[in-house]
């Protein structure tokens, strides 16, 4: 896998997680931009990192059933995945999150469902590089890294940032590429 695929399949499943930090860091702030900040990276980031290994290892289970068709159900998975965001961005709600709380958005009792639904894509990447026999260690890892940043970046950068580039735009494109790298296994596979 080049330097180029890791680090688009990294931002593209970063992308939602982005999106959520940014959104809630527009609610009210109870906790210090810092905290919220530090909290949005360590959860997102583990669950990026912990979602595609329990992928890749759950689809390896099946793999012996799969293994004439592994090419075309890592496109499948990696394009559902891709086609989900695409069709969100484009027909989704553009309103922020909602920010009807008692407490603070990034409040660690607050921040398991949203890490744990932003990071569901994250686990098809993980069964899509096991369907095509790619390493699964260092993408987990790229994806875990890059999206505790990119949260991070996200709650800090907060408004400033979504007057600048639409939320929706932002996971257009991480569809998009994460579509072109199911395509490139599915076309790889096939013409090898």
């Amino acid at each position: 896998m080049s330097i180029i695929e890791l680090l688009l399949i990294s931002f593209g499943v970063s992308i939602d997680a982005f999106a959520v930090s940014t959104g809630g860091s527009l609610c009210k702030p109870f906790l210090p931009r810092r905290i919220q900040a530090l909290n949005a990276a360590f959860f997102f980031g583990i669950f990026q990192f912990i979602m595609p290994v329990i992928g890749f290892f759950l689809a390896h289970l099946a793999m012996d059933l799969v293994r004439c068709v592994d090419h075309y159900v890592a496109f499948a998975l990696l394009a559902f995945v891709g086609g989900k965001m695409v069709y969100e961005g484009i027909f989704g709600d553009d309103e922020a999150v909602s920010c009807k709380t008692d407490s603070d958005f990034f409040a660690v009792k607050n921040m398991f469902l949203p890490a744990i639904a932003t990071s569901l894509d994250a686990m098809a990447v993980g069964a899509g590089f096991a369907f095509s026999s790619r390493p699964l260690w260092l993408p987990a890892i790229s994806m875990g890294v890059i999206t505790g940043i990119v949260s991070a970046f996200g709650v800090l950068l907060g408004s400033k940032l979504r007057d600048l580039v639409p939320q929706k735009y932002l996971t257009i494109s991480g569809g998009i590429a994460i579509i072109a790298i199911g395509a490139k296994i599915l076309i790889t596979d096939l013409f090898s």
